[in-house]
C-alpha cells in the first residue's frame, strides 16, 4: 500500500478536489436544490405511510425523477430491502447537487 507525503502531488490532488467539491456543495444553488430534495423525500415517504396498505401510492416517482439519471439505479444485491431505493436517490442528488453547485460557481465566476 502506497501513501503519499503530504506535499506531494498526489495529496495536493485530492485535497483540490474535494475542496472543488465542498465548494460546489456549499454554494446556495446547490443548497437549495438539496433541501428541495428533502423535502421532496420527506413528503413522499409521509405520503406513502399515509396511504392504505392495499392502495399504491406513487409519490416515491418523484423524488426519483428529481435525482435523475442516479435515481434510477438498482443497488445489486438488495432485492427488495428499502436500501435499494433510497441510496441511489440520495447517491443522484449529492451528483446532483455537486453539478448544480459547479455551474453556478462557473457562471457567477468573474473573468
Amino acid at each position: 500500500m502506497t501513501t503519499s507525503a503530504p506535499g506531494s502531488p498526489g495529496a495536493t490532488g485530492r485535497l483540490s478536489f474535494l475542496r472543488t467539491i465542498r465548494a460546489a456543495l456549499t454554494t446556495p444553488a446547490a443548497l437549495t436544490y438539496l433541501g428541495g430534495f428533502a423535502a421532496l423525500l420527506v413528503w413522499a415517504i409521509s405520503s406513502t405511510i399515509a396511504h392504505a396498505p392495499g392502495d399504491a401510492s406513487f409519490a416515491m416517482i418523484w423524488p426519483m425523477l428529481a435525482s435523475l439519471p442516479l435515481g434510477l439505479f438498482v443497488v445489486p444485491g438488495l432485492g427488495e430491502h428499502p436500501a435499494s431505493v433510497f441510496v441511489p436517490m440520495l447517491l443522484g442528488a449529492l451528483v446532483n447537487a455537486v453539478v448544480v453547485g459547479w455551474c453556478y460557481r462557473t457562471l457567477r465566476s468573474e473573468r
